[in-house]
């Protein structure tokens, strides 16, 4: 124990060290960045509540189980990643994005409402339902603007800056959450009415503090007709980014939600108050990890990233797996953590690396498509292997999928243009 804890401490040295010791780059991180960055910040901070508190509404307030948990949440996140595909092949096809984010957001502040109101499985699964849509309105169009205004070899910073920000977000809101529910008794209905407010925010700062680069309406076909989605154009794609993205669909079949860990602790004694800190505790270590990786995924290859995080995933399972003990499930959450913030923004960086510019959002949205069929088996999955058994068995099977991962990442081949950009 004591020389794994020299190592992380020795890694994120090391990691600290590279981050001041390369040259600046001149370029600035445009204003458009920052301000879906900050709106990422705010809308998590609301969306987080929800992530917190479900397994414990929908198990403890709606009398369901682990399998309810599974598949509403496989289900709808699924669904929120094929929505995302068609809102990012809609902005191409229209040549506009901060319309679809606009109203992608806007909805999502309509729908916190519902969930506290909600008094059945149905009526809480359709306020997720609708609340995921919302969401997979929003995200492609918003990647692909990001990736618009992207100066030339600052993919990574831009995704890592955004990835952070929403992560801090999740963290600040999870903070808050359990500071609520410690004073209003564990009142999740209240706490679920307040989630509203950042997202209210959220949804004005993008009104006004966005614009779209001047030359994205000059992408949009004026003689296209018909379905969105040509065939030629998933060709175009190339086969770098097939072979990309076939790594990221075996990968999301080991991707849980964040839900199945609240369930873990609670299985452990936690109490409901104290099931937001589950997510701070991750988020903590989600936003260094995506701010740091982001950076340097500019000035290196791409996929030492993947593979760093699809390891530390793989030491994060067989720790929860054989936890008995709230700490021991507290560092496999904290390298849940360090995990997704290695692979989340860097997956998008090369989503943008891999794609035309006039394909950004398809591209987007293709990818978000794979991350829906995974993550839909992969939680249904987990779900029953959890009811049917038990708590280790559903850790222990993702772990030995990530071996197929890591072995796929080996295959993956940097983009054609990778020399040019960095």
């Amino acid at each position: 124990m004591l020389r794994g804890c020299i190592s992380f401490c020795s890694y994120w040295g090391f990691m600290a060290r590279c981050w001041h010791s390369k040259e600046a780059v001149p370029t600035r991180i445009p204003s458009t960045v920052w301000v879906l960055s900050i709106v990422s910040l705010l809308t998590n901070s609301s969306s987080v509540v929800i992530t917190a508190l479900t397994p414990l509404f929908i198990t403890g307030i709606l009398g369901g189980t682990s399998i309810d948990v599974g598949h509403i949440r496989g289900f709808t996140e699924a669904l929120s990643y094929i929505v995302k595909l068609f809102s990012g092949v809609l902005s191409d096809y229209i040549g506009k994005r901060k319309i679809l984010v606009l109203i992608g957001y806007a909805c999502a502040a309509l729908t916190k409402p519902l969930f506290a109101t909600a008094s059945g499985l149905f009526m809480y699964a359709t306020a997720q339902t609708m609340e995921r849509v919302a969401n997979g309105m929003r995200d492609t169009p918003r990647d692909a603007l990001i990736a618009d205004c992207a100066p030339k070899g600052r993919k990574g910073v831009c995704f890592g800056l955004r990835q952070s920000m929403a992560c801090a977000g999740s963290a600040i809101g999870a903070f808050l959450c359990y500071q609520v529910m410690h004073v209003t008794g564990s009142n999740i209905r209240l706490t679920y009415f307040l989630a509203i407010i950042p997202i209210i925010i959220a949804v004005i700062l993008l009104h006004v503090g966005v614009e779209e680069p001047k030359n994205l309406s000059r992408l949009k076909d004026s003689k296209r007709k018909g379905f969105p989605i040509r065939r030629e154009e998933l060709v175009m794609l190339g086969s770098r980014y097939w072979m990309f993205v076939s790594v990221v669909l075996v990968f999301m079949l080991v991707r849980f939600s964040e839900s199945f860990l609240v369930l873990k602790a609670q299985t452990q004694g936690l109490e409901a108050k104290y099931a937001s800190l589950i997510l701070l505790v991750m988020y903590t270590f989600n936003t260094p990890a995506a701010r740091i990786v982001g950076k340097l995924s500019d000035y290196t290859d791409r996929r030492v990233f993947l593979l760093f995080g699809f390891s530390i995933l793989l030491i994060s399972c067989v720790i929860l797996a054989l936890s008995d003990s709230i700490f021991m499930t507290m560092v496999g959450v904290a390298l849940y953590g360090i995990h997704h913030g290695a692979t989340q923004g860097t997956f998008y960086a090369m989503v943008a690396d891999y794609s035309p510019q006039k394909l950004k959002g398809t591209a987007f949205g293709v990818f978000n498509l794979v991350c829906a069929i995974g993550m839909l088996i992969s939680n249904a999955i987990i779900g029953h292997l959890w009811h049917l058994y038990s708590p280790a068995i559903a850790f222990f099977t993702p772990s030995v999928i990530v071996l197929l991962a890591i072995i796929g990442v080996v295959f993956v081949k940097p983009p054609f243009d990778r020399a040019e950009e960095t």
